[in-house]
């Protein structure tokens, strides 16, 4: 919906901000709702599953940023699609759930 236009170069106009505060949302949002999973899975040993695979994502996502800071700029691009890949993977992983009707958790 707001791209970053001549790759994030000067952040000046309406379009540019939005981005950064959107980007800064949805990376905020992600981060406490995998917290929260986790935290759900070490109470509730129902949610276990959801709470592992939630680490494992919020895991890749660590990875991804602690790594593009790490890693030569060349090698930018592959550390971070470890963030991207989680949230993806873990999408995919909350549909697998939702298509089976959360069978594991209420056995």
């Amino acid at each position: 919906m707001f791209p970053l236009a001549d790759g994030g170069k000067d952040i000046a106009s309406f379009q540019e901000v939005m981005h950064i505060a959107v980007t800064v949302a949805v990376v905020l949002l992600s981060i406490t709702s995998l917290i929260i999973l986790i935290v759900a899975g070490c109470r509730d040993r129902r949610t276990r599953g959801i709470a592992v695979w939630a680490a494992i994502a919020f895991g890749m996502m660590l990875v991804g940023s602690i790594g593009t800071g790490v890693a030569p700029p060349e090698y930018f691009g592959i550390v971070e699609r470890f963030s991207v890949f989680a949230a993806v993977g873990f999408n995919a992983v909350l549909g697998w759930y939702l298509f089976n009707g959360f069978r594991s958790i209420t056995e």
